[in-house]
């Protein structure tokens, strides 16, 4: 067990750790709770470090909260200690979507995904940019989504910036769960343009294309 600050006896078990931060799950005010701990890094000056640190623990706290806001379910946040730069954070019990694609009957793979798209579409049209969204950020719990990680998100209304955020999912897709990819990916595409709207998923789309003929003709020195 090692010590971390905001959980009960500053006690947790470290479940994994990132370049970032590290997530500990511990107790807090009695409840089961995951710890977002920020750690300070060596490589930077301290006081540069320490205001990094506390801003992007705001930053998370804000965009789960206006993700809730917009319909999007996240787990609750307990509490935000901005000197320790940790968020404390209801313990999740469910399956992270990543794990399960390939033992889902095609009906749950198209049910799931159409939310993913449906719920990616409420994040977009709220003006939120997820920044990591991939199937290992989202959990399956009784049949609903939980959206993870919103370590990367900020405010954002541009077409470059939503366009990233799918490109990320169909690239995981595709690289991670190529037997799914395809129906998955159109179940996606469906519940997205229902959230949208036609025409702003059209859009979207050409962005996307945008972005990968960039991506394929890059010079690289």
């Amino acid at each position: 067990m090692s010590t971390y600050p905001g959980a009960d006896d500053s006690k947790g078990q470290l479940i994994y750790r990132g370049a970032e931060a590290d997530l500990v799950l511990g107790r807090w005010q009695g409840l089961e709770a995951v710890l977002k701990v920020r750690k300070p890094l060596a490589y930077r000056l301290p006081v540069l470090d320490d205001a990094i640190r506390r801003q992007r623990t705001l930053r998370e706290a804000e965009m789960m909260h206006q993700a809730k806001k917009a319909g999007v379910a996240t787990p609750f946040l307990y509490n935000v200690d901005v000197p320790s730069a940790t968020l404390t954070m209801e313990y999740v019990r469910g399956d992270r979507l990543r794990d399960v694609v390939g033992s889902m009957t095609a009906k749950e793979t198209e049910g799931a995904f159409f939310q993913f798209g449906r719920d990616a579409a409420s994040l977009h049209s709220a003006g939120i940019m997820h920044g990591d969204l991939t199937t290992a950020n989202v959990l399956r719990r009784d049949g609903s989504l939980v959206f993870l990680d919103f370590g990367l998100s900020y405010r954002t209304p541009r077409l470059e910036d939503h366009a990233v955020d799918i490109r990320l999912i169909k690239e995981t897709l595709i690289g991670a769960h190529h037997r799914e990819a395809r129906s998955a990916l159109e179940a996606f595409y469906r519940g997205y343009s229902e959230g949208v709207g036609p025409a702003r998923h059209k859009a979207v789309l050409r962005q996307l294309r945008g972005i990968e003929r960039r991506g394929r003709y890059a010079r690289v020195e």
